[in-house]
This record gives C-alpha cells, sequence and structure tokens, in this order.
C-alpha cells in the first residue's frame, strides 16, 4: 500500500470517527435537554394570558400546566392551521371550597373572561351557562375537547390528564364552553382546566 492511500485511509478514518463522536455527542445532548426541565422564561406571560379567559368570579392561583400544539415554524407557513391545547390553574381553596358546597349557584354568574368585560372580544371570552358533570360524550373519545387535552398533554408530560378526563366523566365537577374553548373545573382536585381548538 502506498503512501499516499494509507494518508486517504486515515483521513477518512479519522473524519468517520469524528462523525461518529458528534453524532453522539448531540444525540446525549438531545436526550438529557429532553429529560431535564427548565424553567420557562416565559410563563408569566402566558399565564397572565391564559388568566384573562377565566372569569373573576373564580378564584385561581398559579398555573400548574400549559401546553399546546403551536410552533414557530407555523408562523413560517403559508398554510395556517388551527391551534389547540390548554392551561391548568391551581383553585384558590376559598374557590374550590365554594365551588364544592355551592356548584352551579356559585358559577351562575361567572360567564365572562376576567380581562375582557366590556372589551371588543367580550363576545369571544363569553361562556354558555354552567353544567354539572359528567360532560357531553362528544367531547370524549375524538372530540375536539379529546384533542385539545392531547395537545396539553404532548407539552406537558407531567400533567395528568388521565385523572382530569375520568373527573370529567363523574357527576362533582363543572363546565362551560366558549366560542372556541372549554373550562372544566374539579374542586376535589383544585383543578380548573381551560381547553381550546381553534
Amino acid at each position: 500500500m502506498n503512501k499516499a492511500t494509507r494518508w486517504t485511509l486515515r483521513t477518512l478514518g479519522g473524519l468517520g470517527f469524528l462523525l461518529t463522536l458528534n453524532g453522539a455527542m448531540l444525540l446525549g445532548a438531545w436526550a438529557l435537554l429532553h429529560r431535564v426541565p427548565f424553567a420557562d422564561p416565559f410563563a408569566e406571560q402566558s399565564a397572565s394570558h391564559y388568566r384573562r379567559a377565566i372569569p373573576a368570579e373564580i378564584g385561581i392561583t398559579t398555573m400548574v400546566a400549559e401546553g399546546s400544539d403551536a410552533s414557530l415554524l407555523a408562523l413560517f407557513l403559508p398554510i395556517t392551521r388551527e391551534a389547540c391545547g390548554g392551561v391548568a390553574f391551581r383553585l384558590s381553596d376559598a374557590a374550590a371550597e365554594q365551588i364544592a358546597a355551592q356548584g352551579l349557584a356559585h358559577l351562575g354568574s361567572a360567564r365572562i373572561g376576567r380581562g375582557y368585560e366590556n372589551s371588543p372580544e367580550e363576545h369571544y371570552f363569553t361562556y354558555q351557562p354552567w353544567q354539572e358533570t359528567p360532560v357531553p360524550s362528544t367531547w370524549i373519545g375524538d372530540g375536539k375537547w379529546a384533542g385539545a387535552l392531547g395537545c396539553l398533554k404532548q407539552s406537558a408530560r407531567q400533567f395528568d390528564t388521565d385523572v382530569v378526563t375520568e373527573a370529567a366523566r363523574q357527576p362533582g365537577a363543572f363546565f362551560t364552553t366558549g366560542r372556541e374553548s372549554e373550562i372544566l373545573i374539579i374542586p376535589r382536585l383544585r383543578l380548573l382546566l381551560l381547553t381550546y381548538f381553534g
């Protein structure tokens, strides 16, 4: 074997080794970043946005989960599609107790998102009269609510959507619908869930 051939084989071997090492490092970094939770720098703005859509009569505290199938890539696509997702807030202790004790009587006036009263968007954030669960069968399975819950689950894997679905099928929780959203309140879990599809 001549010198040029040996040099070419060594160079190709070294290049193959570097490419393999680089691929392994990228795969390891992806796996690590995929598992490590990071603080969302926009969490407070996101919570504020969703909080405005929830009626003021319902006491909520912190946002516990948020997720959507929307992405930055969608901004650059010529064809727009509707997004789905949701957010979960912790109910205040007082709100959970009042809703559990008074039910629909407490929720009767909770029909307009707190940030949209007397605004041009009020009709968009006005909700139907509240009802007690179980939710309609059309919500479960392939329904829009189940789809929105799935979009939330994809982004917020730590949030147990199975518990929410089970609570939606049983008496003791309350729900309402808006133009493209639903609100579900589960007093015993101290949880409010707002989902959207559109």
